[in-house]
């Protein structure tokens, strides 16, 4: 393994990190903070840990998706696509990782039931929206031509076909 690999999967460990324990713990300080609403309820937290479970599994099958083609990380701003995957979840959902990481979002939602908490898997998916639209499609549509443009006529970008 070079360096670069190690230090890319340094990085993307510190940022993962910081999207799923940092910001949600400086929401929950916040919403303590401004005395905002926080639910707790046996129901929602069931709820919550099912989200976090099927959010979790699904971008760990991803992963090794990605990993099975040779890449080191699924995100195309660090390291570019070698092949198109249009196996499992890729075959209902073009984005089924992010699908996946807004359902442990709203899990986290459920579980701790800080009201700010729901906020953060509405601006992720703002975010992750435009990301995906200006950047990530066009350029995954340059790099494999026709076959990511008849791709995108079957598979819809954010709500699974079944």
């Amino acid at each position: 393994m070079n360096i670069r690999k190690i230090i890319s999967f340094f990085l993307q460990t510190v940022f993962v990190g910081f999207i799923l324990i940092g910001i949600p713990i400086f929401l929950i300080s916040l919403n303590n903070y401004l005395n905002l609403p926080a639910y707790h309820n046996v129901y929602y937290k069931s709820v919550g840990t099912i989200f976090i479970a099927i959010g979790l599994g699904a971008v760990i099958y991803s992963a090794i998706l990605h990993l099975k083609t040779g890449r080191t990380t699924p995100l195309p701003v660090i390291e570019q696509p070698k092949r198109f995957i249009v196996n499992g979840l890729y075959k209902y959902c073009r984005n089924p990782m992010y699908l996946s990481e807004i359902f442990i979002f709203l899990g986290l939602f459920f579980l701790f039931g800080h009201l700010l908490l729901l906020l953060y898997p509405l601006l992720f998916f703002l975010i992750i929206h435009v990301f995906v639209v200006y950047a990530e499609e066009p350029e995954l549509r340059k790099r494999f031509g026709e076959q990511y443009v008849k791709y995108t006529k079957k598979v819809p970008r954010w709500i699974p076909k079944i």
